[in-house]
């Protein structure tokens, strides 16, 4: 009973009644505002307060569905033991102990930089293999033969979960839902790569391509090869790290966005615990890429140790005196570099060769994976954020930050404070 039950629930929340009403709601009764655009811009997961402010009786109808994905989940816990009693658990066994040493600041260090610091255990990684998952929605939502969600293919996190169903059905209603389960796509093996952050630049380096490694290790162990799966829409810079890491056109395929089934779904867990980032699992990735950058970079492209990373194409967080910083800068050797217009193993290979970078927080901070031996200056505006912070200082890096007068979405640098800042920076080195 309990079995039908929930299919019924499925059928009914997730395919048929919720994602016709949400889709109604956001299309005719929530106006977008500039606030909720701007935490859109700014927040991962953004606030649904601003959303009950409009329509009171969205908190209730949200709390209905968050009510059925609690009671419908499988954690990592019950993941491991199913699979590890069915004989279907891949486990790599190795101890990761990371120190996370303060960061360097003239200011006032936040919080959030402050509850990471110390020692940090890893858990060991592994690749486990359910049977029968039905993947469902623009993000990939992993659903057992029971109806259960899979709370790892939404990275482990309950309100990750909470945030791809509503995007899931604020996508609407779609016929795939509901078609009969032998009429869908379906695949023998497979692994997803798909999920609420995955098409952004960060994730995907820090939590897509480190999972390769217990991929695999599960490949090793069984001679097995799943295919990936991917986001719809593939960036170039998405193929390329692909590319570099040993993975062809073969070996992958784009989400339909939609609905598939697959007999074996290989899960393998994310390498990024407690907001901080495997460093073995780092170091993994950056070997393997620079093994194999020479054959995809440009050999004519100018490289200089001392970076400073522009985001004037970028749509917020750009520097708004970049020339007066930029000039600074130049007296202290520094050039700078706007990662747009560069190819993904040209930006690898300009971080490779790197010593001193510095930087607005964004994206393009991502790439001190592929360093060594690194300074980097990371400079702030409204938006806080430790991400960059815990792997500089996990890779041993010298890090430091500034936080800067806000204008909008942007910020204007203290040219004298830089100077400062790199004075000092460059005199730790020594």
């Amino acid at each position: 009973m309990n079995k039908v039950w929930r299919y019924v629930q499925e059928l009914l929340i997730f395919k048929l009644i919720y994602p016709i009403l949400l889709r109604y709601i956001d299309e005719n009764l929530i106006t977008m505002t500039e606030e909720m655009e701007k935490d859109k811009m700014e927040n991962n997961i953004p606030k649904l307060e601003v959303e009950y402010e409009q329509l009171p009786i969205l908190k209730l109808i949200y709390s209905i569905l968050f009510n059925y994905l609690h009671s419908n989940l499988i954690t990592r816990v019950d993941l491991l033991q199913q699979c590890q009693a069915e004989n279907n658990l891949y486990q790599l066994k190795y101890d990761e102990i990371i120190q996370i040493e303060p960061a360097i600041s003239y200011q006032e260090i936040p919080a959030a930089f402050r509850e990471k610091e110390g020692s940090f255990e890893f858990t060991n990684p592994f690749a486990a293999v359910v049977k029968n998952v039905e993947l469902l929605g623009i993000y990939g939502i992993g659903f057992t033969e029971d109806k259960n969600i899979i709370l790892e293919t939404v990275l482990d996190r309950v309100d990750v979960l909470e945030h791809t169903t509503i995007s899931t059905m604020k996508a609407g209603f779609n016929s795939q839902y509901i078609t009969p389960i032998d009429k869908i796509e379906h695949f023998d093996l497979a692994c997803s790569f798909v999920n609420y952050w995955s098409h952004l630049y960060a994730h995907w380096i820090y939590e897509a391509l480190t999972r390769l490694e217990a991929i695999e290790y599960y490949s090793q162990k069984t001679g097995k090869n799943p295919v990936l799966i991917i986001d719809r829409d593939i960036p170039s810079w998405k193929i390329r790290s692909l590319e570099l890491m040993g993975y062809g056109l073969e070996n992958y395929i784009q989400w339909n966005g939609y609905r598939a089934k697959v007999n074996e779904l290989v899960i393998c867990s994310k390498r990024r615990e407690g907001g901080r980032i495997s460093i073995k699992a780092c170091h993994w990735v950056r070997e393997r890429i620079l093994s194999n950058v020479d054959t995809y970079a440009n050999p004519n492209l100018v490289l200089s140790p001392n970076i400073f990373i522009s985001r004037k194409k970028a749509n917020a967080r750009r520097i708004l005196n970049e020339e007066e910083v930029s000039n600074t800068l130049d007296k202290m050797d520094f050039v700078p570099y706007v990662l747009e217009d560069l190819d993904f193993a040209d930006q690898v290979k300009l971080f490779a060769q790197a010593k001193f970078i510095i930087a607005p927080h964004g994206g393009g901070v991502t790439n001190i994976i592929f360093s060594q031996n690194l300074t980097l200056i990371e400079l702030f505006g409204q938006k806080i954020s430790h991400f960059y912070y815990t792997v500089a200082k996990g890779l041993g890096f010298d890090y430091a930050c500034m936080f800067c007068e806000v204008k909008n979405e942007d910020i204007i640098v203290n040219c004298e404070e830089l100077s400062r800042m790199v004075d000092k920076m460059t005199k730790n080195r020594i």
